[in-house]
């Protein structure tokens, strides 16, 4: 029983969070009609009048559309089945990814971020999340060229993470609605804790999965 307990309880909160992401990335899909062409009443785009076509907009649309598909990729990758059963996929994929990541959707976050609502503490909080993104997607490129493959897999671990504060920002987003929050200081709050809070939580299961893997190794 405790065993059943131990491996199901772990995959049945896997499924959750896999079903989360894909609400928020078909979400996503279903809110370009808001964006093209936008709307300015919409949500997201609500008082952007003034500066979406100073180059704003061209940030923000590379950024919608390679979002999703970053995220897409990041669940596959970090999959170990999936890395099992076909890892030619899995080496073509991550290359994707790096090049996805690098290229555009962490210099479109950083431009976007020069333009975040509620002002500069927000948008350094975006920035630096566009930064950490693209440090750990370089770094877990370069040690798997290197063939450090577990060190790769815990900065693609992090990448991922960090590529689902879009995810964690729209819990925040509707936990405020629930509650009736419509102050400043809660934007700029989920700016940061939206990353920060599952980094930091990642990072504490890590520790937790290498001192259980010792003690057993210590047993056998």
């Amino acid at each position: 029983m405790q065993r059943l307990h131990s491996s199901t309880i772990p995959r049945i909160l896997q499924l959750l969070v896999l079903l989360l992401i894909g609400k928020v990335i078909v979400a996503t899909w279903i809110s370009y009609r808001d964006y093209m062409p936008p709307d300015f009443e919409s949500v997201f785009l609500d008082g952007r009048e003034g500066d979406f076509w100073q180059g704003y907009h061209r940030a923000f649309y590379v950024h919608i559309i390679s979002g999703p598909i970053s995220l897409l990729l990041g669940m596959l990758l970090v999959s170990q089945q999936f890395r099992q059963h076909w890892p030619k996929w899995h080496r073509s994929l991550g290359r994707m990814q790096v090049a996805c990541v690098l290229l555009v959707v962490t210099p479109s976050g950083l431009w976007m971020a020069k333009s975040a609502a509620f002002g500069p503490v927000a948008g350094a909080g975006f920035a630096a999340l566009a930064l950490a993104t693209g440090l750990t997607v370089a770094l877990g490129w370069r040690a798997a060229v290197q063939r450090r493959f577990e060190v790769h897999r815990r900065w693609m671990l992090r990448c991922f993470v960090l590529l689902c504060s879009a995810v964690v920002i729209r819990i925040n987003g509707g936990m405020g609605s629930v509650l009736g929050i419509e102050a400043e200081w809660y934007y700029v709050q989920s700016a940061w804790t939206s990353w920060i809070v599952p980094w930091f939580a990642l990072e504490v299961l890590e520790i937790v999965r290498s001192r259980r893997a010792v003690r057993l190794w210590k047993v056998t």
